[in-house]
């Protein structure tokens, strides 16, 4: 249960600092020499939008070829047929 007490006596003891420093840290080479890299994509910040569902009033004005679609293009990776917002690839 989430209460003050509880919270007290969990935090009751004292953290203190490490009384080495950090020159005299014993770190494996392994660790030392490891180097973090980038995320391999981006993900969007929120929640994805779902594609909607064709209607018949869009299948129709498809059939009439009344007018050509603007073809999307991405600007992050070039790709048509999704944008920027929508992007899977690696950055």
């Amino acid at each position: 249960m989430y209460t003050t007490s509880n919270w007290r006596t969990a935090y009751e003891e004292t953290i203190n600092p490490i009384g080495v420093p950090e020159d005299s840290w014993v770190v494996p080479d392994t660790i030392r020499n490891a180097s973090v890299l980038a995320p391999e994509s981006r993900r969007g910040a929120g929640r994805r939008r779902k594609r909607r569902y064709e209607t018949v009033e869009d299948k129709l004005r498809s059939s009439q070829g009344a007018q050509e679609k603007k073809r999307r293009r991405c600007s992050r990776c070039g790709e048509e047929n999704h944008n920027r917002a929508t992007c899977d690839r690696a950055i």
